[in-house]
């Protein structure tokens, strides 16, 4: 049995490997050729206008749509106590004005657990006075607990 000849092979796949590269690559040169000349004649532009007039509500109170009010909202309507009113109240008052930094004590918001941190500077002692001092004179709401001390 005869060795199959290497030559013949190479030049078989040769062959088609040039003839996928024109079949590929020849129609690409002739789509760039273009007979077609610019036009130089251009349409006239149009100028559209619309003039509706303003949409005004007559105040004979004419047409409008009636508003039925709602028989229930799934929420039910209560007031809230004072006391809860001003402790939201002083809470959001002292939150908007974090970072607080005092010469004693420093205060910031841990939004995990709800509560304001407060860092106590030396001697601790003498700032945990200062603070109480300072939490009963501006925000006498706000109890101990919703302060954690570091």
């Amino acid at each position: 049995m005869n060795p199959p000849n290497i030559k013949i092979y190479l030049m078989i796949s040769g062959a088609l490997i040039i003839l996928f590269l024109i079949v590929t690559f020849v129609p690409f040169g002739k789509r760039g050729a273009n007979n077609q000349q610019p036009s130089t004649i251009f349409p006239t532009p149009t100028l559209f206008e619309v003039n509706q007039p303003p949409i005004t509500n007559p105040p004979d109170g004419g047409p409008s749509p009636t508003i039925k009010p709602a028989d229930f909202t799934g929420v039910k309507e209560e007031e809230m106590p004072p006391e809860t009113a001003k402790i939201s109240l002083q809470k959001q008052d002292l939150r908007s004005k974090l970072p607080l930094n005092l010469s004693t004590f420093s205060i910031g918001f841990d939004y995990a657990e709800d509560k304001f941190v407060v860092t106590l500077k030396d001697p601790k002692d003498q700032s945990r006075t200062e603070f109480e001092n300072w939490r009963k004179a501006n925000y006498a709401a706000l109890v101990i607990t919703q302060f954690n001390f570091r």
